[in-house]
């Protein structure tokens, strides 16, 4: 064997050996201590600057924590710092999206995605209902934001989850987390609400076929509802009329209509990735019964719903407890809440 092949089979070696110690070391020190120290602390004491009494958060068996106040403020504040502990990534993705900003965490990439969703609106909406909300909307908010803010000034970023060592370490070293405010929380109810926008790309793909089939042609592709089937909604006459003042033919739409309406599904395709595919079984169901004819006398309400599959869970279980209860702290819920949301 030359001496030239010796020399690269040992650079070979070399590199061969430096990686696998890299690899060993990532997946066996540096990823097993970042995650651990961005787990939540689930036992002990914590101080947070706002409390104005003692909280006790109790997780049981299956991991569920059962908080105890005895105010709504600490109770939403306690609720607001559990959620981060746990979900903090999940809450800061989604208050990017909801104010088309997912390019500040990934990058040009995302710039398509954020023009889009900044036309929608969403956080201008947000921030303009909080000025609408009750002052116990409000202070609930405030309340919930303070518990989230807590836990953010607690620790380094790249202590607030396992995806911020890659985030902040390797991917966008200039990242910042900013505090939570109120306004995230109503934005990502809007980005709910685009969740449960049921037949939207149906509509679209419709107004596209009629350019070129006729409405019973693609009445036969999207069947209209059976006229044998129940309707909880009563009959109500459609009347389709165009106001006088339209002028409809110089605008940019129905110069091109075709044009336009693909362009409209491009930009829903840049957010299927995102906030995933709206599909036929997302919404809800519900029923109530009057006290009248329930055997305890109160009325009974349930509700099924369905929401897109996501990891983490969209939902997050918890119990609030107000500890005495009293006119002031009425709440004892226990349930499935949005992290992000008191």
């Amino acid at each position: 064997m030359s001496q030239l092949m010796r020399r690269i089979l040992t650079a070979l070696l070399s590199i061969t050996l430096v990686l696998a110690l890299l690899v060993g070391y990532l997946n066996y020190i540096f990823i097993p201590q970042a995650a651990q120290k961005a787990l939540p602390q689930t036992s002990g004491d914590l101080q947070l600057p706002g409390l104005t009494a003692p909280v006790q958060v109790i997780r049981d068996e299956m991991g569920i924590p059962h908080i105890y106040a005895s105010s709504l403020h600490d109770l939403f504040m306690a609720q607001g710092y559990v959620h981060a502990q746990e979900r903090f990534w999940q809450m800061d993705f989604w208050r990017h999206i909801g104010s088309g900003r997912l390019s500040e965490m990934f990058g040009k990439s995302q710039l398509s995605t954020d023009s889009f969703l900044r036309s929608l609106g969403w956080r201008q909406l947000a921030e303009q209902e909080y000025t609408l909300l009750s002052d116990q909307s409000r202070s609930t908010l405030d309340a919930y934001a303070e518990g989230v803010n807590a836990y953010i000034h607690s620790r380094p970023a790249a202590e607030l989850g396992l995806e911020y060592v890659i985030l902040t370490g390797l991917l966008n070293r200039s990242y910042e987390v900013e505090d939570w405010t109120p306004v995230h929380t109503l934005t990502w109810a809007k980005a709910m609400a685009w969740d449960l926008r049921g037949n939207m790309g149906a509509e679209i793909e419709r107004a596209i076929l009629l350019q070129t089939l006729t409405p019973a042609q693609v009445d036969e592709l999207f069947p209209p509802y059976p006229a044998d089937h129940p309707r909880i909604v009563p009959e109500m006459e459609m009347v389709a009329s165009r106001p006088e003042s339209s002028n409809l033919a110089s605008s940019n739409l129905s110069s091109s209509p075709s044009a336009a309406l693909q362009q409209v599904r491009s930009n829903l395709a840049l957010l299927n990735d995102t906030l995933g595919k709206a599909g036929a079984g997302i919404g809800s169901n519900s029923w109530v019964v009057d006290g009248s004819r329930s055997v305890t006398g109160k009325p009974l309400l349930a509700n099924d719903p369905h929401l897109g599959i996501q990891m983490p869970s969209i939902w997050y279980q918890i119990d609030l407890q107000c500890q005495p209860v009293s006119a002031e702290c009425p709440l004892q819920v226990g349930g499935f809440s949005f992290a992000g949301v008191p």
